[in-house]
């Protein structure tokens, strides 16, 4: 496939967005302990095969054991057009800090757009008034932008990416 072909071949981001539903402390010292055991394992040179399939095993149930402290919800962008159509819809609002579009109706209207959970609007407005804190309605929200932005990801390191002459 060429790279022309990849570009108009790209598909829409998606994301899963993690709510923590129950304390996963427990679970991430578990993971903790499963992955000094897997590298303590991995340095002894004639280490036993089932052992280290044990110790495999064991990571891979305490991640899902934190994994399953949290309700991920999926979200997939908007098709490019359709993204722009909704910021058109929720323009800056005069004499606000507004920029590019209504801070206050845009971030929740975008996350209606791109949720795949089959939440319905009524759910995601008791979501937002009763079981989420401001902070948590922030980064969910954030979420659906960032993919329908199509910012990078910020977990690559500074230059990555730079043009050699």
């Amino acid at each position: 496939m060429s790279k022309s072909d990849r570009l108009l071949a790209r598909p829409r981001l998606s994301a899963e967005h993690p709510i923590r539903i129950d304390d996963d402390t427990e679970a991430r010292a578990e993971v903790e302990q499963a992955q000094f055991v897997l590298a303590l394992l991995r340095t002894q040179g004639d280490a036993d095969e089932a052992a280290v399939r044990k110790a495999k095993a064991a990571l891979a149930r305490a991640r899902k054991k934190v994994r399953d402290c949290y309700e991920w919800i999926p979200l997939r962008a908007m098709e490019a057009g359709d993204f722009e159509e909704l910021v058109g819809e929720h323009k800056p609002r005069p004499g606000s800090d507004d920029k590019v579009w209504n801070n206050e109706t845009f971030p929740k209207a975008c996350l209606l757009a791109c949720d795949e959970s089959g939440r319905s609007e009524a759910d995601w407005e008791h979501i937002f008034a009763h079981v989420l804190s401001g902070p948590e309605q922030v980064a969910l929200c954030n979420t659906a932008i960032r993919i329908n932005a199509r910012t990078p990801d910020e977990s690559l390191p500074k230059g990555w990416a730079q043009i050699e002459p």
